[in-house]
């Protein structure tokens, strides 16, 4: 992990694209402003883990098991052997 001093008003940049901008602190809270390109997803930590968490579930069978594929039954009626008058005489 890379630990950097910044003031309000200081930047440090990521890559090319990605600049970080110490706003301002108060206690124990530091606001910090972020510019980066629509393509790099910026997202809070437990934002960040909400999200896998979801997408875990989404894809996993094993956490929501898919229904048993059905195959169609055919109902069939009992053969029921029946006496013709002719043999009940």
């Amino acid at each position: 992990m890379l630990i950097l001093s910044r003031r309000p008003n200081e930047s440090l940049r990521i890559g090319g694209n990605v600049v970080i901008t110490v706003i301002g602190f108060s206690g124990n809270q530091i606001r910090l402003g972020i510019t980066a390109p629509s393509s790099v997803v910026v997202d809070r930590e437990e934002v960040h883990q909400r999200k896998m968490t979801e997408a875990v579930v989404t894809i996993s069978p094993a956490v929501a098991p898919a229904a048993p594929a059905r195959t169609p039954t055919i109902r069939r009626r009992p053969e029921v052997r029946r006496r013709s008058r002719l043999q009940a005489e």
